[in-house]
């Protein structure tokens, strides 16, 4: 899911028993009603719980991005769909291992 920030968030951030994990974070500036430049973050995120683990934390991250048949579908359509999908696996496995790590 794409999110909104007024400042550059961290990658993981805990509120009580909620993680959420922040990849793709971007800053973006665009001009306001009066056409002054007004700055933003976007990211993507999954939310998880604290005690999630690794296989747990994976499956929440893809599932951003994939449903189970979408998910299927590109490990069955081979070629650039599963070139696509592996890479965003890979960044879901080094975003799981990067909170487990801490």
């Amino acid at each position: 899911m794409t999110v909104q920030f007024t400042s550059e968030p961290d990658v993981y951030e805990v509120s009580g028993r909620e993680l959420r994990i922040h990849w793709d974070i971007t800053e973006v500036t665009r001009e306001d009603m009066e056409g002054n430049p007004e700055t933003f973050w976007t990211a993507q995120e999954a939310l998880c719980r604290v005690s999630d683990v690794r296989n747990i934390l994976i499956e929440k991250i893809m599932a951003t991005a994939y449903t189970t048949g979408a998910e299927l579908a590109a490990i069955n359509n081979g070629g650039e769909d599963y070139e696509a999908y592996q890479a965003f696996r890979a960044q879901a496995k080094a975003l799981a291992d990067g909170w487990l790590g801490q």
